[in-house]
């Protein structure tokens, strides 16, 4: 093979899918892969293609692996040939190599590691294949490839090691000496019984590939890979053993750093999503082995993003990064130092996602204890996190679930506790702790059901507008109206937008839909004009993720001057919530408005803030006090006196009124005695189509005139 040449590989493997994920991860790093289904195959296929390595799955019907890798030998294979394999007994992994195998993978695969494991074994060979090439440059060889070799007699107890093996010991030749038990002062304590083991076993002719620290002098620990053949007499004893020593410290450490990398949080030092869900699963198998169960955290940072917006990232990251240390803490994830994972084949903590943590807990005994266990860490968690000179306070919310009764894997416990939490979050919930129902499984799969089905119906424009009149009660006539949307479903009929716009703000569709209606509603207002009727000026609600973009005011000056709206027809409605998001931004945002024409109505007015300081500085134009505040306002209640209130707040800041969900003559009475005349609600009219509206306002509205004052 000439530098040129492109490196091939063969993969044996009677399992069609990981056949074909490992010759596709191995493909996309560069090399030309064959494969074979079974043994026999595999040997035709090597017979006619001699690869630069094999890839030999151990457990295959027919001809194992062990059987076909003994026979590649005898055909004269010197090429690498790595096993994969489930089995990780040692009688396995012995076996491997007696049949000739250079090295083995264990299942599952990382396939990250597979490809720097291929080109290790790659350079191993190649290094190989220079020391038998020339014997000459053999000692340089070996410098290079930091292999070092020995021999060993095991009758004397003689050892004879080359300069390079001593080298790796940094040791001279000399200093290291003739005996082979000189050799165990040199290696780490903890590796000392599994050589000996492996020594006693090529006395007995086993030969082995064993890996082992070794101290230098100086203390630095080192990585070691070393393989030993028994050479046997005519009689079966073994006459002598020869061995090579290679430094793998590189590459152990280079997989200690691929694995950090591929299984554990930057940011946060914790395991990641994939190391969790495998811990998770292993987790699993132990409890359901023995009967018992495990519970499933998912902790969330509430309201994350506004820490995020308002603070940065800098210290957004800090948050996560201590919040990280308090929950570690117990969980065996953290260490000492609150940086490096203490374990990392037992992460019961971790982090999902940008503010998202999961843990894992064995052995429960029951909801209530797991909760109590969790709320604890919640309130030990949450405490205020010092930022500089500023304290930032917060609060953490919970979702879980349970094995066995939540799920059976791991994907499974974690998609159950996604639920719980998405629950939460869906009720505005925080500091809250929620288990999964198989409720919450009914409604996601209806709400992906409505999901679907409202992309579909903005792309056919399944809505309409319906108007709803606002009267001046004292004057009998009708002043203006609100567009309200509604959902022509082909199956369901009519939905209202209570059950569909929630759903279009979670998912990004709400700008989408508040175009739509902002441009039906200047188209209708073109066609009542087209009519010959007096035209009053319309209410479109805007919801509070379309409120907060930068780009509003351009998008509504575009659709007005595409249909010749004239501003001062159009009225927007947002509510205070909406308002009080970022007060900076509302009020640049109302200067533009108030330029263009544009009036503002506050929606829902007294549930929210009903400060009188924010509408002295937004110079908001109407108040429409809250349908719940005139629903009682005649039966005797607090509403009376609170709607008194609010309509002295209006007055005294010169702000217009309208009091919405008026049902009742007696509520309209109470209303117009408090100095409130301006109503919208079913005791004038429902909501009707646009053609019913341009005749009311070609004609009037009767229900309009019934508490018309006379004139004195």
């Amino acid at each position: 093979m000439t530098k040129t040449d492109p490196v091939r590989l063969l993969v044996i493997d009677d399992d069609d899918i990981n056949r074909m994920l490992a010759c596709a991860a191995l493909e996309e790093a560069g090399f030309v892969v064959d494969e074979a289904p079974d043994g026999e195959a595999g040997l035709e296929a090597y017979a006619r293609q001699r690869p630069d390595l094999v890839l030999l799955d151990v457990m295959m019907p027919g001809m194992d692996g062990f059987e076909t890798c003994r026979r590649l030998r005898e055909r004269g294979a010197f090429e690498p040939i790595i096993m994969l394999t489930g089995l990780e007994d040692t009688a396995s992994i012995e076996k491997a190599y007696d049949s000739g195998a250079t090295d083995f993978i264990s299942k599952p695969i990382n396939w990250t590691l597979l490809r720097h494991r291929v080109r290790y074994a790659l350079r191993a060979a190649a290094a190989f294949d220079e020391l038998v090439a020339s014997e000459r440059n053999l000692r340089s060889a070996q410098q290079i490839a930091r292999i070092g070799s020995w021999e060993w007699d095991p009758g004397s107890d003689t050892c004879h090691r080359s300069d390079t093996y001593c080298a790796l010991f940094g040791e001279s030749p000399d200093g290291f000496g003739t005996r082979m038990a000189a050799l165990f002062e040199r290696v780490y304590p903890a590796d000392r019984a599994k050589l000996h083991e492996a020594i006693e076993g090529v006395r007995k002719g086993q030969r082995y590939t064993l890996e082992y620290r070794i101290v230098r002098p100086d203390g630095m620990v080192s990585t070691t890979q070393e393989v030993a053949v028994p050479i046997l007499d005519a009689d079966g004893s073994v006459r002598r053993v020869q061995g090579t020593l290679q430094d793998i410290t590189e590459r152990v450490d280079a997989e200690r750093r691929i694995r950090q990398l591929a299984y554990f949080d930057d940011l946060t030092g914790l395991p990641n999503r994939a190391h969790f869900r495998e811990a998770l699963q292993s987790a699993l198998m132990r409890e359901s082995s023995r009967g018992g169960h495990c519970a499933v955290v998912l902790i969330n940072v509430d309201r994350f993003k506004r820490i995020n917006e308002t603070l940065g990232q800098d210290a957004a990251d800090q948050v996560l990064q201590v919040l990280a240390v308090r929950l570690g803490q117990g969980y065996g994830s953290i260490g000492p130092d609150g940086g490096s994972p203490q374990s990392m084949d037992a992460p019961r903590m971790a982090r999902l996602s940008a503010d998202n943590f999961g843990l894992f807990i064995e052995g429960t005994r029951g909801r209530e204890q797991v909760e109590a266990e969790v709320q604890a860490l919640l309130r030990r968690a949450s405490s205020p996190v010092k930022l500089g000179e500023q304290s930032l306070t917060f609060t953490l919310s919970a979702g879980l679930a349970f094995f066995p009764e939540h799920g059976e894997s791991a994907e499974a416990l974690l998609k159950s506790a996604e639920m719980a939490l998405g629950a939460l979050r869906r009720r505005d919930a925080l500091d809250a702790i929620q288990c999964y129902t198989e409720r919450m499984k009914v409604d996601a799969f209806a709400r992906l059901s409505m999901e679907n089905a409202l992309r579909v119906a903005i792309d056919r424009e399944q809505f309409t507008l319906l108007y709803q009149p606002k009267v001046d009660a004292d004057a009998g006539r009708v002043v203006g109206c609100e567009a309200l949307i509604r959902w022509e479903h082909p199956d369901e009929g009519v939905i209202g937008p209570d059950a569909f716009i929630p759903l279009a703000e979670e998912i990004g569709l709400i700008h989408q839909l508040g175009q739509w209606v902002l441009r039906r509603a200047c188209e209708d207002l073109g066609r009542w004009r087209a009519s010959g009727n007096a035209l009053v000026p319309v209410a479109v609600n805007l919801s509070a993720s379309q409120f907060g973009r930068q780009d509003l005011v351009d998008q509504v000056r575009a659709v007005l001057d595409e249909t010749g709206t004239d501003p001062a027809l159009i009225e927007l409605e947002v509510t205070e919530s909406a308002l009080m998001r970022d007060t900076r931004s509302t009020a640049e945002l109302l200067v533009q408005m108030h330029d263009m024409g544009l009036s503002l109505a506050v929606d829902d007015f007294g549930t929210g803030y009903s400060s009188l300081a924010y509408l002295k500085r937004f110079a908001v134009n109407t108040l429409k006090i809250d349908r719940s505040f005139v629903q009682d306002c005649d039966a005797g209640h607090d509403d009376p006196a609170i709607v008194r209130a609010i309509i002295g707040m209006a007055r005294s800041l010169g702000i217009g009124l309208v009091a919405e969900g008026v049902e009742t003559v007696a509520q309209a009475r109470v209303l117009q005695a408090e100095g409130c005349p301006v109503m919208q609600g079913y005791l004038f009219a429902r909501p009707m189509a646009a053609d019913q509206f341009g005749k009311v306002l070609a004609v009037g509205l009767p229900e309009a005139r019934m508490l018309a004052r006379r004139p004195r």
